[in-house]
């Protein structure tokens, strides 16, 4: 009798241990998949901008932001507030809300940093662009904006919380430890228990109820979250965050519902009928009777009276609770019938149930093979309940969909070297740029962005100023000078040179890389000042990918890094291996790795400074007429992945826009590409031009692209 006792105590322990075990489980492996990991956490933040309160949050803290730095703004608040709206619902603001999340929860999970602020970079330039219909106020706003969102050091309890959030990283693998001992440790409780079928029904039932409280919780608790603040607008926001970050948890106890349910329908399929009808005989009779005490009976109508009171004030509610109730019953219902069948199926239990049970279990319908057929369906079953809720989305909710690469939705899930993009030789000297000799395109980069164009040759040279002018560092670039009397010839040498002699002083303190073709004195600019202008245009159209491609001169590969990383620009570099399989232009978009970088001659050290013609082969480029074009191999071997087709006519020094009319025109152009495409076996990815704006360069890329609007 004793023995009995402690059997039946151990059994308790075993089944309350393995339930809290198994809840534990469901919430660390949630906080896992959703907090726990920067990708699914930076996700979330930009999946919460959706939700008013939150937008309506950072909305006013971009305009605190706008007015702190420039006071005069003052009074037009609500217009900035309105345009601070319309941009927290763009893409390229939840792009970088996201980024900055990732930054901000690797610098938490990792102890790093000393502040972890949650602060939005850019916000500026797309700002800019949500006001552009009211030009004289997008004209006053500062360029270069950053937002702070939040601080943890703001926080009452904040390093106790990064404290906390960090051992349970650490400890995130335990998910899967108190998981599979929670399940051995209701099966040793099952198995202790003076009768195993009865305990399994009541652990199926506890299981269940505690799916439906966390169920209750994730749908209910930001209503809660939101009025627990005396500030109505953090309330907005607390109970936005809620529903971003704890909504699908939802899925999780839905999980947890079911294997709670397959317990309890396992051990009610093989009950004898009587049994069955007494029970629910019984449980119809608790409903009908009210309880002889009052003390009960008052509780039993205050309980009825509030689910009443919650049914007419929120009746969706209601109906979504209901329905949750409904369905799990008729999932217990339909489990048990499965259940029974297949048990009855078995031809041992029809010839002789009762010498089957054994003396022990004789009238509990518990028979080894019964035990062996119910124990492995339950198994499978909780194992696939297991697999759907590890296989939801829930863990990684969708971030802003990029719904066009470059212009076109076409584009989006073709590799990187299935693309072609429209390219500008000698891409910084354009026409527009003031003091630059001999251009070779009709406009400046930035211009050349918002037209269309997405890859650039560019060549870079150390440079210092002296006056109102820039004069070439030659360290390093003596080897250079035929190179650049071919291109520019003696007439475009020598008139570089008579400026150079002119330019007398400077301070190479002040040297830096600038953009300039051969000499700096024809014409520069500095590099990184038109790396952040690219910046600046990739953060406002978060579908956009480029190339850039640089003749470096002389320029150590860790002075052009440098220039990418005082730009900003240098956030948005691909990283991933420049061969193939490359990725899509949609993997580049969502994963913010929009800019391949290559260097002609050096990139040693800087491993996203891809040695470009081990990347990409080309054709020949020295062509005196149309007639000369060829579609040989040149640079790369014939073996790169990517395919550059110079197009242009040399006239030197000075590059003719008549010429461009005539190679870039529709026809010609196409047919030499197609013609390259036929001899190269390869698409040509980069159609490099002079004067881009002269011809057909755009529509030829779009024919190529297959692009038929």
């Amino acid at each position: 009798m004793k023995s009995n006792f402690w059997r039946s105590v151990a059994a308790g322990i075993c089944v309350a241990l393995g339930v809290t075990a198994i809840v534990l489980g469901v919430l660390l492996g949630y906080a896992t998949r959703s907090v726990f990991n920067s990708e699914a956490f930076s996700n979330r933040i930009a999946a919460s901008l959706s939700e008013p309160g939150v937008s309506a949050y950072v909305a006013g803290k971009i305009a605190d932001g706008v007015i702190a730095a420039k006071p005069d703004l003052t009074g037009i608040r609500p217009l900035i507030i309105a345009g601070s709206r319309s941009m927290v619902a763009s893409a390229p603001f939840r792009i970088a809300a996201r980024r900055a999340a990732l930054e901000a929860h690797r610098a938490l999970m990792s102890g790093t940093g000393e502040k972890i602020i949650l602060s939005v970079h850019d916000v500026g330039e797309i700002l800019q662009a949500a006001l552009s219909m009211h030009p004289d106020v997008a004209s006053k706003l500062p360029r270069r904006l950053s937002t702070r969102l939040a601080s943890l050091d703001e926080l009452p309890t904040g390093e106790l919380a990064a404290r906390l959030v960090r051992a349970a990283h650490r400890a995130r693998i335990s998910f899967l430890v108190l998981m599979l001992g929670g399940l051995a440790l209701l099966s040793c409780g099952i198995a202790l228990a003076r009768d195993p079928r009865r305990t399994m029904f009541r652990v199926g039932v506890v299981v269940a109820s505690a799916a439906c409280v966390l169920w209750l919780v994730a749908r209910f608790g930001s209503i809660v979250a939101g009025s627990l603040p005396r500030d109505h607008d953090i309330g907005l926001l607390a109970a936005g965050l809620w529903r971003a970050f704890l909504g699908d948890l939802r899925v999780w106890a839905v999980g947890l519902g079911l294997v709670g349910v397959v317990f309890a329908s396992a051990s009610a399929s093989v009950p004898e009928r009587a049994r069955r009808k007494e029970g629910l005989l019984a449980a119809w009779r608790w409903l009908a009777t009210p309880p002889e005490q009052r003390g009960r009976q008052f509780l039993r109508g205050l309980t009825v009276l509030g689910l009443g009171v919650f049914a007419l004030a929120w009746p969706r509610l209601a109906l979504s609770v209901l329905a949750l109730l409904a369905g799990a019953l008729g999932t217990f219902i339909g489990l048990r019938e499965c259940f029974a069948a297949i048990v009855r199926a078995l031809p041992e239990m029809e010839r002789n149930p009762e010498k089957a049970a054994g003396p022990k279990s004789r009238g509990r319908g518990w028979s080894p093979a019964r035990v062996a057929v119910i124990g492995a369906l339950t198994l499978a079953m909780v194992a696939a309940v297991a697999i759907w809720v590890l296989r939801s989305p829930s863990g990684v909710p969708e971030t802003t969909a990029i719904s066009a690469c470059n212009g076109y939705p076409e584009l989006c899930d073709r590799p990187l070297d299935q693309v072609v993009f429209p390219t500008t030789h000698n891409s910084m000297a354009g026409a527009d740029n003031p003091g630059w000799m001999f251009p070779n395109q009709n406009r400046g980069i930035p211009k050349q962005l918002e037209d269309g164009v997405r890859a650039f040759l560019i060549d870079a040279h150390y440079g210092m100023p002296v006056g109102d002018k820039i004069k070439t560092i030659m360290e390093g670039e003596a080897g250079a000078m035929a190179k650049y009397e071919a291109a520019l010839g003696k007439e475009g040498v020598a008139a570089a040179l008579r400026i150079r002699d002119r330019l007398v002083g400077g301070d190479e303190r002040q040297r830096a890389v600038y953009m300039a073709h051969g000499f700096c004195e024809l014409g520069a600019t500095r590099l990184s000042e038109t790396l952040g202008q690219m910046r600046d245009f990739l953060v406002a159209n978060p579908g956009e990918i480029l190339i850039i491609v640089i003749q470096d001169e002389g320029v150590a590969p860790q002075d052009i890094a440098k220039c990418f990383e005082e730009s900003g620009l240098i956030d948005l570099v691909y990283r991933g291996p420049a061969k193939p399989p490359w990725p899509t232009l949609r993997q580049m978009a969502e994963s913010d790795q929009r800019v391949v970088v290559m260097a002609e001659n050096n990139s040693v050290g800087v491993p996203w400074y891809h040695q470009a013609f081990e990347v990409m082969q080309e054709t020949p480029y020295a062509f005196r007429d149309s007639t000369q074009f060829s579609e040989k191999p040149n640079r790369g071997d014939g073996k790169g992945s990517l395919l550059l087709m110079n197009h242009w006519i040399e006239s030197v020094p000075m590059p003719k826009p008549s010429n461009a009319a005539v190679v870039n025109a529709y026809d010609l152009l196409l047919r030499r590409a197609q013609r390259c495409e036929r001899t190269r076996r390869h698409l040509p990815n980069l159609i490099a031009v002079d004067f881009y704006a002269t011809g057909d360069l755009m529509r030829v890329v779009q024919a190529l692209n297959g692009i038929r609007r």
